[in-house]
C-alpha cells in the first residue's frame, strides 16, 4: 500500500532543525537524493524547501517535501509550493484560529508542510515521528488534520503505541 500524506504546521518563525533529524531513515538509505535551499549559505537555517528521496532497489521510493512559508524573515522569492502556504496567514487573520491557543500567541508566524510519500511501513512512521520531533521543536500546531494538535495530542493520536 502507497502512503501520501501531508501536515501543515503553523509556529512562530524560528531556525530550522538540523536536516538530517528530518526523517532519518531516508538520509540513512544506501543511495538518497537531497535537494533545497537549506544548502544556500547564510541563511540562518531559515530554509524554505528541503526534498529527500531514498532510491530504492525495488523501486519502491519514500519522497519527503517539505516547505516552508515565512511572514517575515524570507531572504528571497518563495518558490510556488511556498508561497501556496501564505493562505493560512490569511487564515489567522480572518479569524480562523482565534481559539486556538498556540496559534494565538504567534508574534512572526511561520507555515510548514510536510509531504510524505512511501510504501513502506517503517519510513511512514519515520515520518510521523518527523513531524512529532517538529511539532515539538517549533511548539508549532497540526492545523490540517480535523483537529488542532500540538506536539503531545499529535503523539497521542499518531504515535500512542510508539516509544518516542
Amino acid at each position: 500500500m502507497k502512503y501520501f500524506t501531508e501536515f501543515i504546521i503553523y509556529h512562530e518563525d524560528i531556525p530550522m532543525p538540523e536536516e538530517t533529524k528530518l526523517c532519518p531513515l531516508l538520509w540513512k538509505a544506501d543511495d538518497f537524493d537531497s535537494d533545497g535551499d537549506f544548502y544556500y549559505d547564510n541563511i540562518d537555517k531559515r530554509w524554505t524547501h528541503l526534498e529527500l528521496e531514498s532510491k530504492e532497489l525495488d523501486e519502491l521510493n519514500s519522497k519527503l517535501y517539505i516547505y516552508v512559508y515565512r511572514e517575515h524573515n524570507r531572504h528571497y522569492d518563495s518558490s510556488p509550493d511556498t508561497m501556496k502556504l501564505r493562505r493560512y496567514i490569511e487564515y489567522k487573520i480572518q479569524g480562523e484560529y482565534n481559539y486556538n491557543v498556540i496559534i494565538s500567541k504567534i508574534k512572526n508566524p511561520a507555515i510548514a508542510s510536510f509531504q510524505f510519500e512511501t510504501f513502506k511501513n517503517t519510513h511512514y512512521l519515520d515520518f510521523l515521528k518527523t513531524v512529532y520531533f517538529f511539532l515539538k521543536h517549533s511548539n508549532g500546531s497540526l492545523v490540517n488534520s480535523g483537529m488542532y494538535h500540538n506536539a503531545e495530542q499529535f503523539a497521542q493520536d499518531f504515535l500512542a503505541d510508539e516509544d518516542i
